[in-house]
Order: C-alpha cells, then sequence, then structure tokens
C-alpha cells in the first residue's frame, strides 16, 4: 500500500463469486473503508463506488495500520449485524488469517507481475472476496 496519490489511477477488481451482489458488497466494504482512510489510493475507489452509485457505511471501530491494510466492522445494506472486514497487502491478510481462493490468487499473481501494478486484497468471513488493481499513472 506504498504509493503517492498522484501516481496511481484504479484500474480494475475482480470478486468471488462473481455476482452482481458480490460486485456490490465488495464495492461498499472497499469504499467504506477507505473513506476512513489515508492511504494514497482511497479517493480512487470511492469515486468508483459513487459511479457505481454505491454508498460508503459506517465503519465501527476502524483501525488503519498504515503501509498494510484497514479494518473495521460494517453493516451491509439488507444484513442484520455487523461483518468483520479488512482490505489491504497480501501479507497484512496472511497475518489475518485469511484465504485467498485459488481463482483470485491467480488474479492476484498475474496483476503483481505487471508493470506498474499495486493490488489491494478485500475480505470477511476468513475469505478474500476481491482484487483491486491500481495502476501508476
Amino acid at each position: 500500500m506504498k504509493t503517492s496519490a498522484a501516481t496511481c489511477r484504479f484500474d480494475a477488481y475482480h470478486v468471488l463469486p462473481d455476482s452482481p451482489q458480490m460486485q456490490k458488497d465488495f464495492l461498499v466494504v472497499a469504499a467504506s473503508l477507505m473513506t476512513r482512510s489515508s492511504e494514497a489510493y482511497a479517493k480512487e475507489v470511492v469515486r468508483i463506488a459513487q459511479v457505481n452509485s454505491i454508498l460508503p457505511m459506517t465503519v465501527e471501530g476502524f483501525q488503519e495500520y498504515p503501509g498494510r491494510g484497514l479494518g473495521g466492522l460494517i453493516q451491509l445494506p439488507d444484513e442484520q449485524r455487523p461483518r468483520a472486514v479488512i482490505m489491504g497487502s497480501r501479507e497484512f491478510m496472511n497475518q489475518c488469517g485469511l484465504e485467498i481462493p485459488a481463482i483470485l490468487e491467480v488474479t492476484a499473481r498475474k496483476w503483481e507481475k505487471e508493470s506498474g501494478s499495486t493490488i489491494l486484497l478485500v475480505g470477511w468471513d476468513a475469505w478474500v472476496r476481491g482484487v483491486l488493481r491500481f495502476l501508476a499513472a
């Protein structure tokens, strides 16, 4: 999670399962965490969510681990209880004990190899649910 705001732009994301509901939940979580973040990527993620008519939700117990990741409790729309969610580097996800599904692992490794590419992972309920890619501008 190390890049200056002026040098990155949001490029793509991949979620699993790849359904409209997961895409929406993924963007809600990412935008909600980034609304509270000081990370360089924050404005880009919130902008992409807004373009997709996604509004950030309140984050309870927000924690930021500079250069590594973010976390907190978010109640997704149409759910009765909040979920513990995290977003960050591959190392941060591993430290937090989240598993990466094989198909998202393939996507993450492919994007990591591309020049000027940086990825962030987003997850909850013990699994990484999606990958975000940013490219150097």
